[in-house]
């Protein structure tokens, strides 16, 4: 009878590779989610365009700004020819005389350096200390500064300066624009007052 062999049969080098990974093996692990991360990881771009009724409403804004200052200067012009010659027509006259032009270029002065509360002040003082030259200037100054700021008005000295004294109070804003914009007017009134003084 033959006699049973005691060496067990040896495990393939197969099985033992399988056995010592599975045993080595770490558990798995839930998969990260890569095509979420990089949605996430990417800021939202947003339209660099500006969408066309923007675009549209910004070039017509330009375009009316560009015209307003193109067309302001002359205007302005038109607004201080205007005041010459409702002054000529006023004082029945022709041309303006040296004296007259003398008390426009005066006020161009006076407002830059004292303001216009103080030009619209200097027509209602009631001495007569400069004699000639304020009687010469008041007329002017009157019909320039009543134009600028009653211009469908026709005020007297007092109204005149009741008028420009609210400003002042009430709305300091908008007397402060009204004296900047006589600030531009006066070039165009020294243009028109030379234009037609009498030489």
């Amino acid at each position: 009878m033959p006699k049973k062999s005691k060496n067990k049969p040896k495990k393939s080098h197969q099985n033992l590779s399988s056995k010592s990974v599975k045993t080595t093996a770490t558990p798995p692990t839930s998969k990260p989610n890569f095509s979420s991360n990089k949605v996430n990881a990417i800021p939202p771009q947003s339209n660099s365009n500006p969408p066309s009724s923007i675009t549209a409403v910004s070039s017509a804004m330009v375009n009316s700004m560009t015209n307003s200052q193109r067309v302001q200067p002359e205007q302005m012009s038109l607004s201080a020819h205007a005041t010459i010659q409702s002054y000529l027509e006023r004082a029945n006259q022709t041309y303006l005389s040296q004296e007259d032009l003398n008390a426009v270029l005066r006020l161009s002065q006076h407002l830059r350096i004292f303001g216009l509360l103080s030009a619209v002040g200097y027509i209602n003082q009631s001495n007569d200390q400069e004699g000639k030259v304020r009687q010469r200037t008041v007329p002017v100054w009157h019909c320039l500064l009543g134009k600028l700021i009653a211009p469908t008005e026709d005020l007297d000295q007092r109204e005149l300066m009741d008028k420009i004294v609210s400003l002042t109070k009430d709305t300091p804003r908008e007397y402060m624009a009204m004296w900047r914009k006589s600030l531009v007017l006066t070039q165009h009134w020294n243009f028109w007052a030379r234009a037609y003084s009498q030489e």
